[in-house]
């Protein structure tokens, strides 16, 4: 297995890569760094989750210089969480080459994305809409880029940005290096490849999937002050080697002393220890000098032993990709591995995420269910290798709630919601997208992404689909905020509109149109 340093990537960026925890590239990473290094265009299959942030990240901070006033890189993302999860990444990898770095995105004040433009930025990271506006307000110059980045290319095309991407692509200059991954390589993608390329050395990757089937996943609703008793509970039953991720360092530091004085085999690593104690640490746990390891997601690549029986996501992480990356920890060389999240009362829509997630991100590869474990019962007992657990989620018939999967006509995998109307006073005039309306009402209800279904603009008014059982909290959480520093109200659709019309037909690229005259 090479190197990072012989990837052809700076020992700035080495540096910081160790420090992220980072131990050997991808097989991504393998493929694609030194064909990006060479300047070459390229289009990469892969799925998230397999290392392709950090492969266009090192080669676009790796190619470019910072300290300059306006963007000489662009990622396009399809969604905010992406935009900012990118954006925090390659934070990361150029914590030593000082690359600024500017994350623009719908359903958030303009204020500050514009402040950070203007304070001079190396690097862009944002969604298709939000980038198309700050270009037309003239706080977002795009003449200087020299790295074109896009993410997620099928997953644009289904939410319907073909002709946003396009916009973009004619406003970057000809002469540029152009980047560019998607999961799948359908007509439609090739298409994009071909219109924004000059012949593209093409990559891809295996299409394993990021969770191993071996691992058994089980949540478990719990009060925040009663996670201890349960970890407790799972620490008692076959004494298994294991992994406990925590969101925060400070939690991780609180969970490793409280621990620590009851004589247990423990380590805990994070992003403020030194990278020589961290590598010592992970030495130990892998040499079964100690047999639980309290970590950060600094752990959750990076860390690679085979004997690893259980993953507990002691506080559940905020994105589904996190969660994939975390429980892949376990379940991996041929062995059974088991993973435990534990979900407080306001986490309990993290579920369908991570679902949909590993059925649609990772191909339908993994088709299991996140079962719900009764820590009432004594399913806990057996850890591995037993029948209980699995014969106790048999018989809970709430496994996993409801996602937006689609169709499901063999029973596998989460069932579709049904999915009601409402109407908004946004007309399609305005020079709000839609993209900025999804994420609005996901941020100002609460619900997650995925209950927002398609949408479609008319002269006067803005269709969205919401699932059913959120549709008045929607309605009630849209009427008392503001999008954009203006009152939007929000209504039930009138019972006569013909909603097929009015939230768009299926266009070429898979998504919906907005065209509603």
């Amino acid at each position: 297995m090479a190197s990072f340093e012989e990837l052809g990537i700076n020992k700035r960026l080495c540096r910081a890569i160790a420090e992220m925890g980072w131990t050997e590239p991808t097989p991504i990473q393998l493929q694609a760094v030194p064909v990006g290094m060479s300047g070459k265009d390229m289009f990469g299959q892969a799925q998230t989750g397999t290392g392709k942030t950090g492969a266009f990240s090192m080669v676009a901070i790796g190619r470019t210089k910072s300290g300059s006033q306006v963007p000489s890189v662009l990622v396009m993302a399809p969604t905010r969480e992406l935009a900012v999860q990118i954006s925090k990444e390659m934070s990361n990898i150029s914590k030593y080459t000082r690359h600024s770095i500017v994350a623009v995105y719908g359903g958030a004040s303009y204020v500050e994305q514009i402040k950070g433009l203007e304070s001079g930025c190396d690097i862009v990271v944002g969604t298709p809409g939000r980038i198309i506006d700050l270009c037309k307000r003239g706080n977002l110059k795009l003449d200087s880029v020299r790295e074109l980045v896009i993410d997620e290319a099928d997953r644009m095309l289904d939410m319907g940005f073909i002709d946003d991407m396009d916009e973009i692509i004619s406003m970057v200059p000809s002469h540029r290096q152009t980047m560019m991954f998607s999961a799948t390589l359908s007509d439609e993608v090739r298409s994009i490849a071909e219109r924004s390329m000059k012949e593209p050395a093409e990559i891809s990757v295996s299409h394993d999937s990021l969770v191993p089937e071996l691992v058994r996943q089980y949540y478990i609703e719990v009060k925040r002050n009663g996670k201890m008793d349960v970890l407790r509970d799972i620490m008692a039953n076959g004494d298994p080697k294991m992994v406990i991720f925590c969101s925060t360092k400070k939690m991780v530091d609180d969970l490793y002393e409280g621990l620590s004085k009851e004589g247990l085999r423990i380590g805990a690593i994070h992003g403020d220890m030194p990278q020589s104690r961290r590598e010592k640490t992970i030495r130990s746990f892998k040499a079964d000098k100690m047999n639980m390891l309290i970590a950060t997601d600094v752990a959750a690549r990076g860390l690679d032993i085979d004997n690893i029986e259980c993953v507990v996501n002691y506080d559940a992480p905020l994105d589904p990709e996190t969660y994939a990356h975390r429980i892949g920890r376990t379940g991996r060389a041929g062995r059974e591995g088991v993973s435990f999240t534990f979900i407080t009362p306001k986490e309990d829509l993290r579920i369908p995420a991570y679902q949909e997630f590993m059925g649609k991100s990772v191909e339908r590869v993994t088709r299991k269910q996140i079962a719900k474990l009764q820590i009432a019962n004594p399913e806990l007992k057996a850890l591995h290798g037993t029948k209980s657990i699995q014969d106790a989620a048999a018989k809970d018939k709430r496994h996993a709630p409801p996602s937006r999967s689609g169709p499901n006509p063999k029973n596998e995998g989460p069932a579709a919601p049904e999915f009601a109307v409402i109407a908004l006073d946004i007309p399609k005039s305005s020079e709000i997208n839609r993209t900025d309306i999804a994420e609005y009402i996901a941020l100002s209800s609460g619900i997650g992404r995925d209950k927002v279904g398609r949408i479609g603009m008319g002269s006067h008014l803005t269709f969205v689909e919401v699932e059913s059982s959120s549709v008045d909290a929607v309605i009630k959480a849209v009427n008392s905020t503001k999008l954009n520093g203006k009152k939007v109200r929000a209504s039930h659709a009138p019972a006569k509109t013909k909603y097929k019309d009015k939230i768009g037909r299926k266009n070429r690229s898979g998504g919906y149109s907005a065209d509603l005259s």
